[in-house]
């Protein structure tokens, strides 16, 4: 039972940070279908999760801006919005004025981060509604703490109603261009890199090289297997390598080097350059790959998804191309 739990846990976390990664990027274009159907979606899991009776406003009254979700008998009303700024939040909190919103809570559910307000905010909502703004907003951190503390029945019920065929609607291929373009999309775009280092030799070879353990071996030959869906992402791979190589990979190399060489030589050096000094002083390069990978998964949530270890087929693929690590 405790395997199951975990594993319908597991899947629900998918599901919602893949919802969330699909909703920034379609923010982007305009397209806000999703947000639409994210209404009736989450009024069905909230009801499951909080034992409400949310129903959809919308349908009672043509494109509410306030208000998405009532709960009639516990007088609750829900916006759900992508918006952070206050004046949504103002704009939410008018329905109090409005007489069939009489003596309703009001709480604001966003599909992506939620809004972080100033202390004054806090403090003028406390004067004018006599509230807490802080425990009126809540997010997909939220959501999944609560749902964590379901027990076991209802949170395996929870998945199978709600979660386990989502990822039927997500391939493969779009789940790690999403991955991608969410690692990318708050990276600031340096100017382009010259550093190349440009030939390759065998992986096998290069795993010899640069004295990779067993695990390790194991993991990039693994995701070597996924390494061709990277090769359909022309469109964003430089965008990625010079988030993952030029900025991560990098940060790992000078962390890991500034213990035997002074942040003034390192500072400002070529890739080719910091391999020749991991070389010189021995740096292992299993840590190397090691925090590299720690560091990718501290920016995704999907660590996982149908088997595939997306921060892996990453490192594999730069692996492959010799990016990251050392060979000759």
């Amino acid at each position: 039972m405790i395997d199951l739990r975990q594993e319908a846990f597991n899947n629900i976390s998918r599901v919602l940070a893949i919802t969330r990664y699909d909703i920034e990027q379609r923010q982007l274009i305009n397209e806000y279908g999703l947000n639409i159907h994210g209404e009736n979606y989450f009024r069905d899991v909230f009801n499951f999760t909080y034992l409400k009776s949310y129903e959809n406003e919308n349908f009672n009254s043509q494109n509410n801006s306030c208000i998405d979700l009532v709960d009639k008998t516990e007088k609750l009303a829900l916006q759900i919005t992508t918006t952070r700024k206050k004046n949504k939040i103002d704009n939410t909190f008018k329905a109090l004025k409005v007489a069939k919103y009489k003596d309703y809570s009001i709480k604001i559910f966003y599909l992506l981060d939620k809004s972080k307000p100033t202390i004054d905010t806090i403090e003028e909502y406390k004067k004018t509604y006599g509230v807490d703004l802080n425990e009126c907003l809540f997010d997909y951190t939220d959501l999944i703490k609560n749902i964590e503390d379901l027990e076991t029945s209802r949170l395996i019920e929870l998945n199978n109603k709600y979660f386990k065929n989502n990822t039927e609607n997500y391939t493969d291929e779009i789940v790690l261009n999403l991955v991608f373009k969410h690692l990318i999309k708050n990276f600031t775009i340096k100017k382009p890199n010259y550093d190349d280092d440009f030939g390759t030799i065998d992986t096998n070879e290069k795993i010899k090289i640069n004295n990779l353990n067993s695990r390790i071996e194991s993991e990039i030959n693994k995701g070597l297997d996924y390494i061709s869906l990277v090769d359909n992402e022309d469109n964003i791979l430089g965008d990625l390598k010079k988030f993952v190589v030029d900025d991560l990979y990098k940060q790992v190399l000078f962390e890991l080097l500034l213990s035997k060489v002074s942040k003034i030589e390192l500072e400002g050096k070529t890739l080719v350059k910091l391999h020749d000094f991991c070389q010189i002083h021995s740096i292992d390069f299993n840590k190397i790959i090691s925090n590299l990978h720690s560091k990718l998964e501290n920016k995704i949530e999907i660590k996982d998804f149908n088997s595939m270890s997306i921060s892996w087929i990453i490192i594999s693929f730069f692996f492959e191309i010799c990016d990251i690590g050392i060979k000759k």
